[in-house]
């Protein structure tokens, strides 16, 4: 029972959920300039990119089941033969779907927004996924719209510094995607899918091209502080912690030769931009 729900977790990339969950909270702390208000339409706005992350990822190891073996990725759940194929099929319709219904229980702007994710996601899945830099782009702007998706949820404005927040996202979460094509661009020739942006560039100049957008993330993260939020000692530390951490994975997705290198370059940054999001949410509230 506790194997296979761990299997579950890992195959919906529960962390991933969770990360989206506090990018909704941020934007609307952002927008409110301080606590939302708390009620029902508060906690629906939290489960909606959740659900819809959790079912894109279940259909994204459905479809990836061939690349991932030829990558040797054991640790998906589908390869290890933990989970089942039919499992992951329709965990990934139930989620999608009932992002859409809890969705149109919020209000009419947020079904807009999750119909376009959801419908991408199906499409990133079964063909966006192989053109060059589009399917990077995808993943990208699904990092991005929790932020907008918060406030839009609540009525609340959206004020140039939660565009800013969710360029943030954005830029980041394509230096993530281009390290994570990277990773599986020998599996991904073997399914066939010889078009990702490493295939087509090579491995060195994709890297070098997620490692300028993660340096492009620190001036950026910068000006939400310059133009928005404001700094105080302790939301200044994981601010200071979260932009060294992201000059380190830079540095080391580009010039480190190790085995294992893109791995610990997807991991770390997770690490390091979840500190970023703790910067922001304690700054939205003063601290």
């Amino acid at each position: 029972m506790f194997k296979k729900l761990g299997a579950t977790a890992r195959l919906v990339r529960i962390e991933h959920a969770l990360m989206l969950m506090v990018g909704v909270f941020i934007g609307q702390a952002v927008a409110a300039g301080g606590m939302p208000p708390l009620g029902l339409v508060f906690l629906l706005a939290l489960l909606v990119p959740a659900l819809s992350e959790m079912g894109s990822f279940a259909l994204n190891d459905y479809t990836d089941v061939d690349a991932d073996r030829a990558n040797g990725r054991a640790d998906r759940p589908l390869v290890g033969g933990e989970l089942g194929m039919g499992f992951a099929l329709w965990l990934s319709v139930f989620c999608l779907l009932a992002s859409v219904l809890v969705a149109a229980a919020i209000n009419a702007d947020a079904l807009i927004i999750a119909l376009v994710f959801n419908g991408l996601a199906v499409a990133y899945n079964l063909w966006l996924k192989g053109v060059p830099a589009l399917g990077n782009m995808y993943i990208a702007a699904t990092m991005a719209i929790p932020f907008i998706f918060g406030p839009v949820a609540l009525g609340l404005p959206l004020t140039p510094t939660i565009w800013l927040i969710a360029s943030l996202g954005f830029v980041s979460g394509l230096g993530r995607e281009i390290v994570k094509s990277t990773e599986d661009m020998e599996g991904d020739r073997a399914a066939g899918r010889g078009k990702t942006l490493p295939v087509v560039v090579g491995r060195d100049n994709a890297l070098a091209i997620a490692a300028a957008l993660f340096i492009a993330f620190m001036p950026l993260a910068a000006l939400v502080f310059v133009e928005g939020l404001r700094l105080s000692a302790l939301s200044g530390v994981f601010f200071a912690a979260a932009e060294l951490g992201i000059l380190w994975v830079a540095v080391y997705a580009v010039f480190s030769k190790e085995k294992g290198a893109l791995e610990n370059v997807r991991k770390r940054s997770l690490l390091f931009l979840g500190l970023g999001l703790a910067s922001l949410l304690l700054a939205a509230f003063g601290y």
